[in-house]
């Protein structure tokens, strides 16, 4: 049962990849409005096929009366051949997705991205094509969506030294649309420092509007500590986040942030064998304790 986890999806995103190079602390450390409960379960058929189920309760912990959802989604990740892998995946919620890449060579590879969903919940229905370029000091892609738009999306990006940069944007062509031409709908961009133990991540983001910047620090191989900044512009919002993650053993890791908004929020994660992993995280309003955005979670992940 060891080996890939098929809910954590292909990845298509040669953006978020460069976010998630560029990020030392990878727990979820950001305030919530609801209490999350989750079950996932990854293993590998005999004949190379990773199957995964991934079950998530949503509903206030401390409060009964609210109502609780509950979605669940059922991964299939194949390897039709050499340079074909293929995963598709079913929601509770009536979203069916598909995602496909073919590897041209080590450096090319042929995306496709296709969702179809029966309700009006997020996500929409979308299909993307795309092809990416990756090397160890650069990347870049392209991707339309004709249901959409259509859409062109573009990323770029690249390493010179100790600095790298990313850029990420998507502009809607508008030829669905009665009252107004093009239009861009994504416009990100994220450059990153990396100096011995030291890492700071720059991210501007919805066409400058949101800016984040994250320092973080690596005092030992046990220890990592982090202060996140974020600057919200739309909703004149300001924000400082101190984080830190301290490895117990190789089985154990606790965790924790506290903000200027007055949420604290503290995680233990625990194995109790290399195929059996759980986390409990609880956040607390240091300021109203009586607050609506006290939350309590637990979850498991078999695999």
């Amino acid at each position: 049962m060891a080996g890939r986890r098929a809910t954590s999806g292909l990845g298509s995103n040669l953006y978020a990849e460069f976010l998630a190079q560029h990020s030392r602390l990878t727990d979820s450390l950001e305030p919530s409005t609801h209490s999350r409960h989750a079950f996932e379960i990854n293993t590998i058929t005999p004949n190379g096929t990773a199957l995964g189920l991934q079950t998530c309760v949503v509903a206030s912990f401390f409060k009964a009366a609210v109502k609780r959802s509950v979605e669940s989604a059922l991964v299939c990740e194949s390897h039709v051949n050499s340079v074909i892998t293929s995963s598709v995946c079913v929601t509770s919620s009536r979203h069916l997705a598909l995602q496909a890449h073919l590897q041209a060579n080590k450096n090319v590879r042929f995306t496709l991205e296709a969702q179809e969903s029966v309700t009006e919940k997020a996500p929409a229905s979308f299909a993307r094509i795309g092809v990416d370029y990756k090397t160890f000091n650069a990347f870049a892609g392209a991707k339309i969506d004709p249901v959409n738009g259509p859409t062109l999306q573009g990323t770029m990006g690249g390493r010179i030294g100790a600095v790298g940069i990313g850029i990420n944007g998507a502009y809607d062509v508008g030829l669905d649309h009665n009252d107004r031409l093009g239009r861009f709908t994504t416009l990100n961009m994220a450059t990153s420092y990396t100096h011995e133990e030291l890492l700071a991540l720059l991210q501007v983001n919805d066409g400058g509007r949101i800016m984040r910047l994250d320092l973080t620090q690596t005092l030992s191989p046990k220890l990592i500590v982090s202060s996140r900044f974020v600057f919200d512009r739309r909703n004149d919002k300001r924000v400082l986040r101190l984080l830190g993650k301290y490895t117990l053993s190789e089985m154990e890791a606790l965790s924790s942030s506290i903000g200027s908004d007055g949420i604290f929020i503290g995680a233990f994660e625990w194995r109790t064998s290399k195929h059996l992993k759980t986390r409990v995280s609880a956040q607390m309003d240091l300021r109203h304790y009586d607050s609506d955005s006290n939350h309590l979670g637990v979850s498991t992940e078999i695999s």
